[in-house]
Order: structure tokens, then sequence, then C-alpha cells
């Protein structure tokens, strides 16, 4: 990368950014941390304010508010793209960052942003075990297969945990509870089934095309709740107590509705999918939880409550 095109890099990442280290911008360039400095006051003669900063967390920051504008924005606007940018960057979903942030830094560089943008911080609760550039490179690949129509070899590990190998041909990706799935036809069960790249042990794209089957549908497979090949869908009527707030934050499952008893009770009804995934999402308001109906779920409930208490 010449010097221009390594300068023009940086304002572009220092644009949609905070503060960034030399090392990270070497990383980025793919350059000698030494040559940073170089660029720095390359970019510094040519009229940019470059602020820098020692120490643990130091590095360089621009001043935004000296850049030209040139793209016709509100303030809100343009504080919803900076915000989204840091937001991204801390997302385990959204495995295409780097080409978004560059894509980003060529927007972010054509107008002024006066406001100063507080970074945005996620916490994963229970992360992926499974290193990211590995996740990055699986979705590379079925994204690959997918404008292709290219099939894919697959070793993969089912909850069995024997792995297996299929020859997929990969029709979607998706994000789901927190984890990448891929919608693909299996050549060994002559049907379309569920992938988690996380699940998955080797990925080869092979030359062999596959043709897109006239009968896919889409909507057959996927819906606004997930998976609808994933189990059949069940209605669920909870009693739950000391979770008013709780239970009213998030949408569980299909034709919600809340009912608000008191001070302390209230009542979910909805309909939700796969009988092992309902059973966890009731064991896991622990007694704060009473089943009104089904009778199954009542009766899944105390046998799991008999084998705790076995344990």
């Amino acid at each position: 990368m010449g010097k221009t095109a390594a300068c023009i890099k940086i304002i572009q990442l220092l644009s949609c950014r905070d503060v960034v280290s030399t090392n990270e911008l070497a990383d980025l360039l793919e350059t000698n941390p030494r040559n940073i400095k170089e660029y720095i006051k390359e970019i510094q003669l040519l009229g940019y304010n470059i602020e820098s900063y020692k120490g643990k967390y130091g590095g360089y920051k621009l001043d935004r508010r000296e850049i030209l504008p040139s793209v016709s924005l509100t303030d809100d606007e343009k504080n919803s793209i900076q915000k989204g940018v840091d937001f991204l960057k801390e997302s385990n979903d959204f495995l295409i960052f780097d080409q978004f942030q560059a894509a980003m830094g060529k927007i972010m560089a054509s107008f002024n942003s006066s406001s100063a943008i507080v970074p945005l911080s996620m916490i994963d609760r229970f992360p992926l075990a499974i290193d990211k550039n590995v996740l990055a490179h699986y979705y590379q690949v079925f994204s690959d297969a997918i404008i292709s129509q290219l099939k894919c070899e697959v070793t993969y590990i089912p909850a069995s945990n024997v792995p297996k190998v299929h020859i997929l041909h990969p029709y979607k990706l998706f994000s789901y509870n927190g984890s990448w799935f891929v919608l693909a036809w299996n050549e060994k069960i002559n049907d379309f089934g569920y992938y988690k790249l996380n699940r998955i042990e080797r990925i080869e794209l092979t030359r062999n095309h596959f043709t897109i089957l006239k009968t896919f549908d889409e909507s057959k497979y996927l819906d606004e709740f997930g998976m609808k090949q994933n189990g059949d869908y069940y209605k669920i009527h909870l009693e739950l107590r000391d979770l008013n707030t709780v239970i009213q934050e998030r949408i569980y499952g299909k034709n919600q509705e809340v009912e608000i008893i008191d001070s302390h009770t209230s009542r979910l009804k909805c309909e939700m999918q796969n009988k092992n995934m309902i059973l966890s999402f009731v064991l896991s308001f622990g007694s704060k939880c009473k089943v009104l109906e089904p009778e199954w779920l009542i009766l899944a409930v105390n046998d799991e409550a008999k084998k705790i208490l076995n344990n």
C-alpha cells in the first residue's frame, strides 16, 4: 500500500472510531508501526487535526469538527451512524465489520461531526466457544457458495457429538439467538436443514454447482420468530411471580399476551416452538414460574424437578 493510500485509509479509520492505537493501525494497514507516525505527520500537514495520547490506552484521535461536509445528513443521522459503528464493533453477530468499517469511514470522512460520541459496549454473557476468525471464515465460504451456487462439503457435529460429513447446497445465512446458521439442502437426507456454523469442524467449497429448487419458498422455513421447521408450535400459559417488568420486556412467542394480575403476579400466553426449548425456558424462571397449561408441560417440569432432587 502506497503512502497516499495509507493516509486515506487512516483518515477513514479515525473518522469512524474514537482512539485507535499505533499497533492496531499498523495491523489494519499491514505495515510497520514505525510507518504510522510518518503517515500521521503527512495527514497533519494536509490540515487535519489528529491528537495523540500516550499510555496503555493511547493512540490517535481525529478532530472530526475539521472535516469538510459533503453529505446532507442531520446531526441525529450522523450520530446514529457513529454509534452504529461502535455498536457493531462489539457485536459477535456482525462478521463483516472490517468491510463495513471501511465503507462507513468513507462516509464519515465526508461530513462534519461536532458532537463527541461515547463508544458503546456490549457484553456477551455466554460467548460462543469458537474463534471469531474461524466463524467469519465459515460465513464467507457459505456466502461465496450461495452467490456462486456451489456445493459445500462439511464435517458437522450434531447434538449426538458424532461428526458426520454432509454435502450441502447453501441457500440462506441467518442469525438466531446469538448464533449463525445456514439453511441448506442436504444431499444425504434429501431435504432442507438448519446448520449452526459454530458446530462445523471442517468446510470445503467444491467445484460442483447446484440448482436452486423451483419449489423453494423461504417463508416455509424462516419467519420473524426463527426456524419454522424446528418443531411444532405449542400454546403455553404461565403464571409468574415478581417478574412483571421482565416478562413485558420481550416477545417470547407468537400471539403473545401478558396479563398483569397484581403488583406481584403476571400471566403469559403465547405459542412457542420445540418442547425441549420450552421446558428450558420455563425452568429458567425457577420457582417464580407456575405452568397453567398445557398438561404435558406440567408433567415435564415435575419430572425434571424430581430428577434435580435426585441429583
